[in-house]
């Protein structure tokens, strides 16, 4: 027979020649390369200018023809507001004064005395700040049609409808994430000054949402003033060739313009020679993306940071050696670790300014003198290395509490360990604590992008996530079996409960059939069990006629398709996991987009999704109520997962200085930890008081109570099955006539009667109402919690509670007479 190939080879080469010799596209309207060269052309200029530059021949505009230079965003006809740059200088000399003292380095005079202050500082400001901003009132409010942006971008095709990052309310949150690598950051032979970059993460209160900006800035360190001053650089803003004339004395303008000499020529050579093209190597962008034409509508920004002293717990004891500590011994320490013991330090704290050329906004920190120290102490955080101490606490403290959430969802699982008790068990409950448990890992896996924790130690605390998840899976998949057989079951007998008839129109009477044929002698009579009208099978009694036996089983009516039944539940169980893993994976890309939009929509999508991760015990109300059982989960199972669960929650929502920079808020936490409190109080009622002691009749399904109120009837149809005389009496008693008088399962107790538990063989003393009456000294109300010590079978057999609950877990048969149970 002759062999068919494959077409999709074929296909796939006619695919290939077509590429290959399909003509090239057309080249853009512009060329690239050319606009790429012009850009480097540009900043070999720029870097020109500031080569030739002395200081002050910019910022001194008392004359109309001095004080500019010839750098973008610096030249007269750009429209900027420099001449609030003063004004910013000076507020940073006071600032600086106040820490450092009279310095020659804070002085424009170089013949400034030297009365500086000792004081100790960190030479490597690595780290994060965070605090509040204020406007100051030498701010102005500017608008693209300020700026002259035919000079500034000609190529700019669209003119800007608004800046972005323009900060027009009084004030809002800021963020500093510093970054001054050991030896990898460029600095001077004498280490005076060194090259310096930071992550800004700065908000606005007034503007709409709480809108936010992140971006970054590059600038220049002073590791023995403590000082730094940054800037954003863009098509329409040369801020890294200008950062010299932003300095506040002439020793600091000498000092920062020789390093940028050689750092600005190695990054553009650098810049030259890479295969593919980097538009702006100091790009404020924090994706790392260019700047092109279109994207240069934000607001440029000039940071003026100055760091506060570092203070030590108990140095105020003038016995104290904390006076003479070496501070590049706590810094070698912090970051190469030999096991010596730091003294207890006062946070990173340094103060603000920031002004923007463009937009033409001033804002600084609150803190001192303007503001008490109790209400805002500047911008205030922690070193990278105590940052990472943090968080490697945290994370091992989230790996205690995954162990702990899994040793109680083993002893759950090993307590449901029959179908009678993994059918009382809600799916969505267990469903709902696997997907925050598969949210944790994923977290976990992409967390090292944002933290500086060791990448392994994450990695193993995510493996531990994911164990969980394992386990969880493994006890849905066992619950999802023995519910998924109970729901056919209902389903065929749904099925073979014979409707009502309905009315047939009337019939004509059928002729009477005709003779059949004589018999042959070929011809055998039919067999006895042929007969259409033959009595169905007869049911055999027991001797005690207590017990019914079974009946032969019914083969099935297609055995050859038997194999089938398995195929459906098989593809269900992978549409399980399937879904699982779906929903798991979208809502952790959409939680990923929600970190980026602004503080108000995104507050109330992480409260949200936190609501309805906490709610993990609603399903299984609901499936108590719809069912009517009770005691489904051990209850150290439940107040373990709450409690657990809820740290995680409570360190996001309640602890300042988070790993995740999250704002606390203690109101959405109060209200998650009440809304966990109600779940655990309805579980406690519904055991106690019964799973429908608040829902309204009607509103669930009917099922079976266990716990009637038993009430006597004349022919005692409705009491149950195994009463027993307690009325025995030894002879020559006194009060044997009247104890012989009792009925048959009464007590000497009047509104009681006595009933045999065949499981435990004890009596059990069980209230009844009279005939036409009520139980003297309580009604119906006080039956409530009576009537939780006994279990009445549909078949009239009563029991213990705890008897029948702990049969029940292995078999849901009655223990006399084997009849079906209805799930406790």
């Amino acid at each position: 027979m002759e062999t068919r190939r494959d077409p999709r080879q074929f296909l796939f080469f006619i695919i290939l020649l077509l590429l290959i010799n399909s003509p090239e596209t057309q080249p853009p309207s512009y060329n690239t390369r050319s606009r790429y060269d012009e850009v480097i052309e540009r900043e070999w200029t720029h870097l020109d200018i500031l080569n030739q530059t002395r200081w002050g021949d910019f910022g001194d505009f008392r004359k109309e023809e001095e004080g500019w230079l010839n750098v973008t965003g610096l030249r007269q006809e750009d429209g900027f507001v420099w001449e609030l740059l003063g004004g910013v200088k000076e507020n940073m000399r006071e600032k600086a004064r106040s820490v450092l003292g009279d310095r020659p380095e804070l002085s424009s005079d170089t013949k400034q005395e030297n009365n500086m202050e000792i004081v100790r500082l960190y030479k490597n400001m690595t780290g994060y700040v965070e605090g509040e901003w204020a406007r100051l009132s030498s701010s102005q409010v500017r608008h693209p049609a300020d700026l002259n942006l035919s000079t500034i971008i000609p190529d700019n095709p669209f003119p800007f409808a608004e800046f972005d990052r323009n900060l027009t309310g009084v004030g809002g949150p800021v963020r500093l994430h510093l970054a001054e690598l050991e030896g990898k950051a460029r600095t001077d032979e004498n280490r005076t000054v060194s090259e310096i970059q930071a992550k800004v993460v700065i908000g606005d209160h007034e503007s709409w949402g709480d809108n936010w900006w992140e971006f970054l800035v590059h600038g220049v360190h002073y590791p023995e003033l403590g000082s730094a001053v940054l800037t954003t650089t863009s098509d329409k803003f040369a801020g890294i060739f200008a950062l010299p004339h932003f300095q506040l004395s002439p020793l600091l303008y000498s000092s920062s313009q020789a390093l940028l000499n050689r750092t600005i020529h190695e990054t553009i050579d650098r810049q030259v020679n890479r295969m593919y093209p980097i538009w702006n190597p100091w790009s404020s962008s924090v994706e790392g993306t260019n700047d092109g034409v279109l994207g240069a509508t934000h607001c440029e920004l000039v940071l003026y940071l100055q760091q506060y002293g570092v203070g030590f717990q108990g140095e105020q004891n003038p016995r104290s050696p904390l006076s003479n500590i070496d501070m590049d011994w706590i810094e070698h320490e912090l970051r190469f670790p030999d096991g010596g013991r730091t003294p207890l330090r006062s946070p990173l704290t340094m103060s603000m300014v920031g002004f923007s050329p463009d937009c033409g906004f001033v804002i600084e920190s609150k803190g001192p003198p303007d503001y008490p120290p109790s209400k805002a102490a500047h911008l205030q955080g922690l070193k990278t290395e105590e940052f990472n101490d943090q968080a490697r606490h945290g994370v091992l403290a989230f790996a205690v509490a995954l162990a702990v959430q899994l040793t109680f969802l083993i002893r759950q699982a090993k307590e449901a360990a029959t179908p009678s008790t993994r059918n009382r068990i809600s799916f969505y409950t267990i469903a709902m604590m696997a997907l925050g448990d598969g949210f944790a890992f994923l977290a976990l896996v992409f967390m090292h992008l944002f933290l500086g924790t060791s990448q392994l130690a994450l990695y193993a605390i995510a493996f531990l996530a994911l164990f969980s998840v394992i386990l969880e899976l493994r006890f849905l998949m066992d619950i999802w079996a023995v519910q998924v057989t109970e729901q056919m079951r209902q389903d065929r007998q749904q099925a073979s409960t014979p409707s009502p008839p309905s009315p047939r129109p009337a019939t004509t009477p059928t002729p009477p059939a005709q003779p059949t044929a004589p018999l042959t002698g070929d011809t055998l009579p039919l067999p006895a069990t042929a007969n259409r009208d033959r009595p169905s099978t007869p049911v055999i009694i027991s001797s005690d006629q207590d017990d019914i036996m079974e009946e032969p089983p019914t083969p099935p009516a297609n055995p050859a398709n038997a194999p089938a039944a398995t195929t459906p539940a098989r593809a269900e169980l992978g549409a399980l996991y399937s879904r699982y893993c779906l929903l798991l994976i979208i809502t952790f890309f959409i939680t990923l987009q929600f970190t980026t939009v602004r503080s108000t929509a995104r507050a109330f999508y992480f409260n949200s999704l936190c609501f309805v991760y906490v709610s993990f015990w609603v399903p299984q109300i609901y499936r108590n109520i719809m069912r009517n059982c009770r005691k489904a989960l051990r209850w150290d199972f439940v107040a373990g997962q709450s409690i657990v669960r809820l740290l995680p929650v409570g360190y996001f929502y309640g602890v300042e200085g988070n790993v995740l920079f999250s704002k606390t808020d203690w109101k959405a936490l109060a209200v998650l930890v009440g809304w966990v409190w109600v779940q655990m109080v309805a579980l406690a009622s519904q055991e106690v008081l019964g799973s429908r002691f608040f829902v309204r009749e009607g509103w669930a399904p009917p099922a079976y109570d266990y716990h009637p109120i038993l009430r006597e009837d004349e022919e005692g149809d409705t009491m149950p099955i195994g009463s027993s005389s307690t009325a025995s009496a030894l002879e020559g008693d006194e009060s044997t006539t009247e104890e012989s008088a009792l009925q048959a399962g009464e007590s000497k107790s009047k509104g009681k009667k006595i009933f045999d538990c065949s499981i435990c063989a004890q009596d059990i003393e069980v209230p009844v109402i009279p005939v036409g009456g009520a139980m003297e000294g309580q009604g119906l109300g006080g039956l409530t919690l009576q009537r939780r010590v006994y279990m009445v079978t549909p078949c009239r057999h009563i029991f213990h509670t705890a008897c029948l609950e702990g049969w029940m877990r292995y078999r849901l048969q009655c223990p006399n007479c084997r009849e079906i149970l209805p799930p406790l």
